[in-house]
């Protein structure tokens, strides 16, 4: 399926688990978001990205999926880099939370 046709969440997740396998978005979500991840539009992307910081929410309404997750997982990077905690992803992700 041509990446115009498929859902932007199914594109996210897909770019996410090539960057890091498992490790970022089972860190970020459970079974019951990540499968509602893979059917999500953009905007439905954005409901279940709810409370993620400012910076998150603009790349998510604005780059393409691919490029969002590239944000996403050098980010949980080097948070997990700088703090070598397991929930560094959450600490982005859930910013404020």
């Amino acid at each position: 399926m041509p990446d115009g046709t498929r859902p932007y969440g199914e594109r996210l997740y897909t770019e996410l688990r090539r960057l890091s396998g498992y490790d970022f978005i089972t860190e970020i979500m459970d079974y019951k978001a990540i499968q509602a991840l893979k059917k999500a539009d953009r905007e439905s992307t954005l409901k279940l990205f709810y409370g993620s910081n400012y910076e998150v929410i603009q790349i998510l309404k604005t780059a393409e999926p691919e490029e969002a997750a590239d944000y996403l997982v050098k980010k949980w990077e080097e948070t997990r880099q700088a703090s070598n905690v397991g929930a560094a992803a959450a600490i982005i992700i859930m910013n404020g939370m």
